[in-house]
């Protein structure tokens, strides 16, 4: 089957398995997003977090993510990533050895996953939104990429996220330097991106 057939065939069943809804900050989502942790125990656990990715879980620094409002499912399996070798980050890998407890890590998730959602400052790319639109992003991640509901928690948050971290990401995928997708769509996705499409796409979902 040639690759641009299953690349398409890829986008498909994502956008079947997923609506256009996304997230909010109602107390019900925040209630789903945050998992079986404690988020108030998770506060006092994840100073460390803290120093990278902002007490509230919005970092200062554009190349560290932001988690605030990021589902707790997916901060933990991106943690387990780092410390079996799948994903590779030379601070975060030895950050995430050191997380041997699981309750320690559903808390840390858990109060990054409590607080309001990253967002931006509202600007405007026309460009970038159609790129989101026209390889069906917002299927996954939610119609401003805001994620789905709480209850599709597979594809995180990236609305509001720095886009000097969402352009590295893109990257990684297309170079496969990142694999840790589990729907299997985000290197065909970047791999169809030229680097002006990643450029916009990410300037448009930080500012969300």
């Amino acid at each position: 089957m040639p690759k641009f057939d299953s690349f398409i065939i890829g986008v498909l069943f994502t956008m079947h398995l997923a609506t256009t809804a996304y997230a909010s900050d109602s107390p019900e989502e925040i209630s789903q997003r945050q998992g079986s942790g404690d988020p108030v125990a998770g506060k006092e656990k994840s100073t460390l977090c803290q120093g990278c990715h902002g007490e509230d879980g919005n970092s200062l620094v554009p190349t560290f993510p932001k988690l605030a409002g990021q589902y707790a499912v997916y901060i933990q399996r991106q943690i387990n990533n780092f410390q079996q070798g799948t994903r590779r980050d030379e601070t975060m890998t030895e950050m995430a050895e050191s997380l041997t407890n699981m309750q320690d890590l559903n808390d840390i998730s858990a109060y990054f996953a409590s607080q309001k959602q990253m967002t931006g400052t509202h600007e405007k790319n026309i460009e970038g939104e159609k790129i989101f639109r026209n390889y069906s992003c917002l299927n996954c991640h939610g119609e401003i990429g805001k994620g789905q509901p709480a209850n599709n928690s597979i594809f995180p948050v990236i609305g509001g996220q720095h886009k000097d971290y969402l352009v590295k990401q893109l990257n990684d995928f297309k170079t496969g330097a990142r694999d840790t997708d589990m729907s299997g769509t985000m290197g065909e996705v970047a791999n169809h991106m030229t680097d002006a499409q990643i450029e916009a796409v990410s300037d448009y979902l930080s500012q969300q």
